[in-house]
């Protein structure tokens, strides 16, 4: 009975079966990855079922053509060590897969250090707050809402006490306006819709403020615009800082770069100008709400572009919204301040890192950008990332992946991609062992025959 087992797994139909279903799920895999993307293509085939089902058939297999040749001959260690490369190719695989990192970190030069690795996958998780300030976890899930897709059939439900809130709805792929609207909120922040314009350049855009302790800011060329006003100040870069004073009204400071000082200050009414120091750029206020919600309208699209944001259409409260990822939504009750927030999942890193200077290099005449690099300090040390020299520490390769850039072309933040395989050992050593067995196949295949001696 046994035998017949191992010969049923270690036939040649079967393993024409399992290559074929492969070669299946890859082309259906090269097919999504072209239509929509990598992530897309990762979670709906390449980490199915139907892939882990097909690869442990596939290594079931080889496991049984190796034991179907016991008691093994010498002239069967290339067939053993050919087989046994791609178990542990395989092996490594599985390890990457289960606990290997992928993930991606935000650098600017205005934040403090950064200490963990933003990854793709995502999570749901509820704060809550007596004052709407100090908030706690009280809820967190890991959530995959492209594989396990929400309806109007099926809402999930996030209940607490004097919360219910139902998501309605998943959007893989959504188009998402935003929407400034006033308050009736105590604890909702402030919010200014400005212009900030010299001869060449013109932006107009929302500075808001999510709660009233909240640190708001945007960076428009040599200018930081920060709302809150309640942060120390940071000397290395020019600042517009926007506050609510005592009489509710809207309060500005200017300060120069390398100063602790402003250098101008007072109150802006809507359509008020002030001119600023730098390169002859004047800020306009077009609208300021004292008390401000941030809201959106999400249109879902058939794939994703780069303005497409996974988002969520939920209702609380007797009313409908949605909810954008790595965004929140603040929800009242009589008792207590709740913020659900639907965002990426991150990981500790392990060590602080921090953006020190960022250098972009462009195309004679043009402004695309040739080479760029990152200079980092970590764990007391500096280092230098650019294109083609990662920095490795901790068992991480750190990339220097791309950057966001300003309307006006000014960098704004360092985008580095971090990457841990714990399977690489093994993925390297499966590969030397199976090229081994490639070339014992060819030496017992084309090595001379000895031939008895001639006793005569």
């Amino acid at each position: 009975m046994l035998r017949s087992v191992l010969r049923f797994f270690a036939s040649l139909k079967l393993a024409v079966v399992i290559i074929a279903s492969l070669a299946l799920l890859i082309s259906v895999g090269t097919f999504v990855e072209a239509r929509f993307d990598a992530w897309t293509a990762k979670q709906l085939v390449y980490n199915s079922v139907w892939m882990y089902g097909a690869l442990g058939l596939l290594v079931t297999s080889l496991v049984a053509v190796i034991a179907d040749r016991w008691p093994w001959q010498p002239r069967h260690a290339a067939f053993i060590f050919a087989h046994v490369g791609i178990i542990m190719i395989i092996f490594g695989a599985l390890l990457t897969q289960t606990y290997g990192v992928d993930g991606i970190i935000r650098l600017t030069r205005t934040a403090e250090a950064v200490n963990e690795v933003q990854l793709q996958d995502t999570q749901l998780t509820v704060y809550r707050s007596r004052t709407g300030d100090g908030y706690d976890k009280v809820y967190s899930e890991d959530v995959n809402f492209l594989k396990n897709p929400i309806t109007a059939k099926e809402p999930f439900l996030i209940k607490a006490k004097g919360l219910h809130f139902e998501l309605l709805e998943s959007i893989p792929y959504g188009l998402a306006q935003t929407r400034i609207e006033a308050s009736p909120a105590a604890q909702s922040g402030s919010a200014v819709r400005f212009q900030l314009a010299n001869a060449n350049v013109s932006e107009i855009d929302w500075l808001i403020q999510r709660n009233a302790f909240e640190r708001a800011e945007k960076q428009i060329g040599p200018v930081l615009l920060t709302m809150g006003g309640l942060w120390e100040r940071r000397p290395e870069i020019n600042e517009i800082r926007l506050y609510q004073n005592e009489d509710q009204q809207l309060s500005y400071a200017l300060y120069s770069k390398n100063s602790q000082n402003p250098y101008k200050k007072g109150t802006l009414a809507e359509g008020d100008r002030i001119q600023t120091a730098w390169m002859g750029l004047e800020l306009r206020t077009l609208q300021f709400l004292i008390k401000a919600v941030q809201k959106y309208e999400v249109r879902s699209m058939d794939r994703p572009t780069p303005a497409t944001r996974a988002s969520l259409k939920v209702r609380y409260n007797g009313q409908e919204s949605f909810l954008v990822l790595n965004d929140y939504i603040k929800v009242f009750t009589d008792d207590w301040v709740y913020l659900i927030a639907y965002h990426n999942k991150k990981i500790p890193l392990g060590f602080d890192i921090a953006l020190r200077n960022f250098k972009k290099t462009d195309y004679p005449g043009t402004m695309r950008a040739m080479a760029y690099e990152s200079e980092v300090q970590f764990a007391d040390q500096r280092a230098t990332i650019s294109m083609n020299e990662p920095l490795k520490h901790q068992g991480y390769y750190i990339y220097q992946a791309s950057f966001e850039e300003s309307p006006n072309g000014g960098v704004t933040a360092s985008i580095l991609s971090v990457n841990r395989d714990p399977g690489r050992v093994w993925k390297y050593l499966g590969s030397l062992v199976m090229c081994v067995g490639i070339l014992l196949l060819f030496y017992f295949r084309y090595r001379p025959h000895v031939r008895p001696r001639s006793t005569n």
